[in-house]
C-alpha cells in the first residue's frame, strides 16, 4: 500500500510541477520554423506526432462527413455497422434483462466488450457497467453531436495505450476551438409509425487570443419498439416437425398461466388446455426506450508561449422508459416451499383457499399436499416486471501542455470519472410474506385470515393462486416486494508524455521518442436490494460487489526512419496491477514506400487484459441452472476414476448399497442450486498479435489497402459452468480427490447436490484471423463528384479452445461471425447537395456450427432452420446546404424494409424475447429521419 502511495505522490508531484514550472519561469521561446518544416499531427497508436495518417498498424476513420450520413443519433449505432465491430450490448439484446438493460457498447473482432479500448481523445473513459455485471464503455455517455470523427485501431495497442487493447482501440475524437453557436436538431420515425425518435443539441464557443471555451447542451429521446409492435417477435416462436419429420415454426406459449396451473389441471380445478397457455412477449420490448440528456464544455487557454492548459468535462444521464417483460413465473412448491432446496412447506389439498373441483380431482389423483405436484402461476396482478434505470456519467479530464523546445514536449494530464446507476425493479414478490399469506384458516365467522397473528398485524391477507384475477389488490399491496439497487463505477487516471526527437539523425530523419508514466485506479460497487441480498424475493439471491484496483505503468516509444522509405516504430510498457503483478508489453511496426504510390506495413504485438472489479470482486448471485452430475448412474459396477471417488462418499455409497444404483430423481437432479461469481485468483490474459498490408494508391483518384491480422488470446477470462466444477473435481486421481470439491459441492443426506458454486477463471484460449480490405474512388462525373468506398472484412477463423480439455470448435460461419462482413458507401457531390447511398452486407451464416440447437418436438439440432441466407440492407441519405449557415438533411436507413431473419427459441443465437440477433440483424425496418443544422 505504501508502494501505491508513493507512486501516486510522485505522480501528482510530478503533474504539478509540469504546470507549475512553466507559470513561474521563463521556457525557452521556439525558434522560428523553417518554410520547410513539415506539420506533425497526433495519430491514433502513437504518442509521437508525425507527418503521416498512415501508420505500421491499420486504422479506419469515420468522418463527421460518414456520421451524418447514417442520421444515427447513437455512438453504437455508427461503431456497429463498421465490419470490423459488433454489438456486445444493445437495446435489444439488452431488453430481457435487468443490469445491463439499455446498455449500448460495441466489441471490435467480435473479442468482447472487455477487450475493446474504448479513448476520448486518446485518454480512457470511465466504464458504465454495474461492476458486477462487467466492464465496458457506455457509448450511450458520448453524444454524437459532439464528435469530430471516430478513429478504430484495428490491431492490439497495450504497449502504447495499456490493459484491455487486445482487438485494438476505438479512439472517439471530440470538436473543440468551437467558435459561434449551432443548433442541431433531428426527429425521426419508423415505418410502422413506431420508434420515434428526437435529439436537439446547442453548443456554442469562443475564441479569443491564446483560447478558446466551448459548451454544449443536449437531449436524445428514443421511444423504443414493443415486441408486440412487429410480427417476428410478437409471440414467442420455435421450431416443430410435422408427421413427415420436415421443419416449421409455430408459436410457443408458457405453461405458467395467470389462472394457475396444478399437476395437469387448472387451479381453479378445470381441465388444463393449449388455450389456457400464456403470451410471455406481450409484456415484453423489441428495443429499449431510452432518454439521454448531456452537457459537455471544453477550455483551452496558452498560460505563455510554450505552456497551454486544457479542460474537458462532460456530464450524461440515461434513463430506460417502460422496459418491461412479462409478470413473474412463480413455481409456488419451489420458489415458496422451496422444496428443490429441501424446504418443507406445502399446502393440504384441505386449505380453505384449494377449491373444491381442484381437492376433487387431486384427491383422485393421490396427491395430498400441493407440494408434491407441480403449482406454478403468472403473476399477472403484480403487473409487469418492470426495471427503471439511471445512468448518470460525470468525466474530467484536464492538463497542461508545455512545448520543453523545438524538439521536446510535455503533456501531463489527470483524468477522473464515475458513472452512477441507480435501479428499481417491479412485479417482484416477498416469498416470506407470501408463505406466510398461503397458510390461511377461517376465523369461525366465514372469513379467511392469515394464521400467523403477528403477520395479520403488519397487514397479512390470504393470497388466493387459485383462478384468474383471484389475488386481491390487498394481498398484492402486502406481498409486493419492489425492489431498490445501486451501483457505482470510478476511475482516476494521471500521466505524463514527453514526446520529441533525439539528436540522432537517420537517413529518414531524426528518431522520434515519446516515453511517460501513468498511474490508473479503478472502484466498483453494487449493491442488491436488501431481499434480493438475503434470497426473501422472488429473484435469485444477489451478493453485493465491492472492490478496487490499480496499475501503475512507465513506457516508451520510438520510430526510426532508418531511409527515407523504410521506417521502424518500437513501443513498450511494464505495468504493475496491484492484483495480478507485472506485465510486460511491446509493439514493433516496420512500414516501407519504395515508390510513392506503394507501401508496405507489418507489425507485431503483445497485449494483456487485467480483470476487473466485476471479474475479481463480482457478487456471488444465485442460480439453478441445470448441473450434470458425474455421480448419477454409478453402481457397484461401474469401473473408472470418476466411479471411484464417487463411491468414496458415504452417502452415495450408502445409496448404492441400498438401492443398488445411485441415480437421482427428477427434483433431485433440476434442484441443484448455487453460485457465480467473481474469483481473486484469475490472473491477466495475455496476446500475441500481428499483422501485415499493404497501400496502394493506384492512381490519384484510386486506393486500394489490404491488411491480413492475427490475434491469439491466451488464458481468456469466462465463467466456468457448474458442470465443468464438477467433471474437473471427480476425473483426478485418489489422493488428490475432495470430497466437498474443496467447498464448491455440498450433498444432502442421501448424495443429492444441494449446491454447487463457480466464478470467474482463466478458461480458453481464442484465435482469429483474417482480412480487412478499404478501397476509394472518386472520379468527376457529369456536373458532380462521385465517390466510392468499399470497406470490407473476411473472418478466417474463430477458434475457442478450451484449455483444460483442449476442446476446439471455429465459430466461423454462425449468425454472430459471418465469413464476410462489408460496406458499399456511394456518394454524390453537386454544388450543395449531397446524396449518400450505402449498402451494409452480412454474409450467409449458421445458427450453430457444432448443433447447439433444437428442435421442440424431438429435440434434435435445427437443420433447414439452422440455415440464414445473406442479408443486404441499403440506406440513403440527400444534405442540401440552402446557405453557408444552413444545411437540411433527410434520409431512410433499410429502405427496402427487410425483415430479420427468425432465430426462434431453441436457437444459439437468438435473443431472448425477439426471435432474432439483434446484433446481426436490423430489428426496426424502415425508418425515416429529417434534421437540420443551423450556424451563426
Amino acid at each position: 500500500m505504501q508502494q501505491n502511495r508513493s507512486f501516486l505522490g510522485a505522480s501528482i508531484k510530478l503533474a504539478l510541477l509540469g504546470a507549475a514550472t512553466t507559470m513561474t519561469l521563463a521556457a525557452p521561446q521556439a525558434m522560428a520554423a523553417d518554410d520547410d518544416t513539415v506539420e506533425r499531427i497526433e495519430v491514433t497508436g502513437s504518442r509521437i506526432k508525425r507527418t503521416d495518417m498512415e501508420t505500421t498498424v491499420p486504422i479506419t476513420t469515420l468522418t463527421r462527413e460518414d456520421i451524418a450520413q447514417t442520421g444515427a443519433i447513437n455512438v453504437a449505432d455508427i461503431l456497429n455497422s463498421s465490419p470490423v465491430s459488433i454489438a456486445a450490448s444493445d437495446q435489444s439484446n439488452s431488453a430481457f434483462s435487468t443490469t445491463t438493460v439499455g446498455l449500448n457498447t460495441t466489441a471490435l473482432r467480435n473479442l468482447g466488450q472487455s477487450r475493446t479500448l474504448v479513448l476520448v481523445n486518446g485518454r480512457r473513459f470511465v466504464s458504465g457497467v454495474d461492476p458486477s455485471t462487467g466492464y465496458a464503455v457506455d457509448l450511450n455517455a458520448i453524444p454524437t453531436s459532439m464528435i469530430e470523427r471516430i478513429d478504430i485501431l484495428k490491431s492490439a495497442s497495450s504497449a502504447v495505450y495499456g490493459s484491455d487493447a487486445v482487438a485494438g482501440v476505438v479512439n472517439i475524437i471530440t470538436r473543440s476551438d468551437f467558435d459561434g453557436v449551432e443548433i442541431s436538431a433531428q426527429a425521426g420515425v419508423a415505418g410502422e409509425g413506431d420508434r420515434k425518435t428526437k435529439t436537439i443539441s446547442i453548443t456554442s464557443g469562443k475564441d479569443w487570443s491564446g483560447g478558446n471555451a466551448w459548451v454544449s447542451l443536449g437531449y436524445d429521446d428514443d421511444d423504443g419498439i414493443k415486441a408486440t409492435d412487429r410480427d417476428f417477435s410478437s409471440q414467442d416462436l420455435a421450431v416443430y416437425l410435422d408427421d413427415d419429420g420436415n421443419e416449421y415454426i409455430d408459436a410457443l406459449y408458457s405453461s405458467y398461466p395467470p389462472q394457475g396451473r396444478v399437476n395437469g389441471y387448472n387451479a381453479d380445478g378445470t381441465p388444463f388446455t393449449a388455450d389456457g397457455r400464456f403470451n410471455r412477449a406481450s409484456y415484453r420490448q423489441l428495443v429499449t426506450p431510452l432518454e439521454r440528456k448531456y452537457a459537455a464544455a471544453g477550455l483551452t487557454q496558452e498560460i505563455n508561449d510554450d505552456v497551454s492548459f486544457f479542460t474537458e468535462i462532460n456530464w450524461n444521464t440515461t434513463k430506460t422508459k417502460d422496459s418491461t417483460i412479462e409478470p413473474t413465473p412463480l413455481d409456488v412448491v419451489n420458489d415458496i416451499w422451496l422444496q428443490d432446496r429441501n424446504g418443507t412447506g406445502g399446502m393440504s389439498i384441505n386449505s380453505p383457499l384449494v377449491p373444491d373441483a381442484l381437492r376433487n380431482a387431486l384427491a383422485a389423483d393421490g396427491i395430498s399436499n400441493l407440494n408434491e405436484t407441480t403449482f406454478v402461476r403468472r403473476l399477472v396482478e403484480f403487473g409487469a416486471r418492470s426495471t427503471d434505470l439511471e445512468r448518470d456519467t460525470v468525466r474530467i479530464a484536464t492538463g497542461v501542455d508545455w512545448q520543453i523546445n523545438d524538439e521536446w514536449a510535455n503533456q501531463t494530464y489527470l483524468t477522473w470519472g464515475r458513472t452512477d446507476q441507480f435501479q428499481e425493479n417491479g412485479g417482484q414478490m416477498n416469498i416470506e410474506r407470501a408463505a406466510l399469506a398461503l397458510d390461511v384458516m377461517d376465523d369461525g365467522n366465514g372469513n379467511l385470515v392469515c394464521v400467523n397473528e403477528d403477520a395479520r398485524l403488519q397487514g397479512c391477507v390470504p393470497l388466493n393462486l387459485f383462478g384468474e384475477g383471484t389475488v386481491s389488490q390487498d394481498a398484492v399491496d402486502y406481498v409486493r416486494a419492489p425492489a431498490k439497487a445501486t451501483g457505482q463505477a470510478e476511475q482516476f487516471v494521471i500521466g505524463s508524455t514527453v514526446t520529441g526527437e533525439l539528436p540522432w539523425e537517420l537517413s529518414g530523419g531524426n528518431v522520434g521518442m515519446a516515453f511517460g508514466l501513468e498511474y490508473r485506479e479503478e472502484r466498483g460497487s453494487y449493491s442488491p436490494g436488501d431481499l434480493a441480498q438475503t434470497g426473501a424475493s422472488s429473484t435469485n439471491k444477489s451478493e453485493p460487489t465491492n472492490g478496487k484496483l490499480d496499475s501503475k505503468d512507465i513506457y516508451a516509444e520510438a520510430i526510426f526512419p532508418i531511409l527515407d522509405s523504410l521506417e521502424l516504430d518500437l513501443a513498450a510498457r511494464y505495468a504493475d496491477h496491484s492484483i495480478t503483478g507485472g506485465d510486460v508489453t511491446w509493439n514493433a511496426g516496420i512500414e516501407f514506400t519504395p515508390l510513392d504510390t506503394l507501401k508496405f506495413r507489418a507489425s507485431a504485438a503483445t497485449a494483456i487484459r487485467t480483470p476487473n472489479i466485476s471479474d475479481l470482486y463480482g457478487g456471488r448471485g444465485e442460480t439453478f441452472a441445470t448441473v450434470a452430475d458425474p455421480c448419477n448412474g454409478i453402481d457397484a459396477s461401474t469401473s473408472g476414476q470418476v466411479a471411484d471417488n464417487c463411491r468414496s462418499i458415504q452417502s452415495i455409497n450408502d445409496r448404492i448399497t441400498d438401492q443398488g444404483v445411485f441415480e437421482l430423481t427428477q427434483t433431485e437432479a433440476q434442484g441443484t442450486g448455487g453460485t457465480t461469481g467473481g474469483n481473486a485468483d484469475v490472473k491477466a490474459e495475455t496476446a500475441d498479435t500481428w499483422s501485415a498490408g499493404v497501400i496502394w494508391q493506384v492512381m490519384d483518384d484510386l486506393s486500394i489497402t489490404l491488411d491480413y491480422y492475427d490475434i491469439a488470446v491466451k488464458d481468456a477470462i469466462s465463467t466456468t459452468s457448474r458442470t465443468t466444477v464438477l467433471n474437473r473435481c471427480f476425473d483426478v486421481a485418489s489422493s488428490d480427490f475432495s470430497a466437498n470439491c474443496n467447498g464448491a459441492a455440498i450433498r444432502d443426506q442421501n448424495g443429492a447436490l444441494i449446491e454447487v458454486h463457480s466464478g470467474t477463471s482463466n478458461e480458453n484460449n481464442i484465435d482469429t484471423s483474417g482480412f480487412d480490405t478499404e478501397i476509394n474512388y472518386t472520379v468527376d462525373l457529369g456536373p458532380g463528384s462521385f465517390r466510392a468506398q468499399l470497406i470490407w472484412n473476411y473472418t478466417n477463423e474463430y477458434v475457442i479452445t478450451g484449455i483444460e480439455d483442449g476442446d476446439a470448435v471455429d465459430y466461423v460461419g454462425e449468425v454472430l461471425y459471418p465469413e464476410h462482413r462489408a460496406n458499399l458507401n456511394l456518394s454524390y457531390l453537386i454544388d450543395d447537395f449531397n446524396l449518400a447511398w450505402r449498402m451494409r452486407y452480412w454474409h450467409s451464416v449458421v445458427d450453430s456450427v457444432n448443433e447447439e440447437n433444437f428442435n421442440f418436438t424431438t429435440g434434435e439440432p435445427l437443420t433447414t432452420y439452422n440455415e440464414i441466407d445473406a442479408v443486404v440492407y441499403h440506406d440513403i441519405n440527400a444534405r442540401y446546404n440552402f446557405s453557408e449557415n444552413f444545411e437540411a438533411s433527410v434520409g431512410v436507413r433499410n429502405l427496402f424494409d427487410k425483415e430479420p431473419p427468425i432465430l426462434p427459441q431453441g436457437t444459439n443465437s437468438g435473443g431472448t424475447g425477439i426471435n432474432t440477433a439483434s446484433e446481426a440483424y436490423d430489428v426496426t425496418g424502415r425508418y425515416f429521419y429529417a434534421g437540420v443544422n443551423v450556424r451563426f
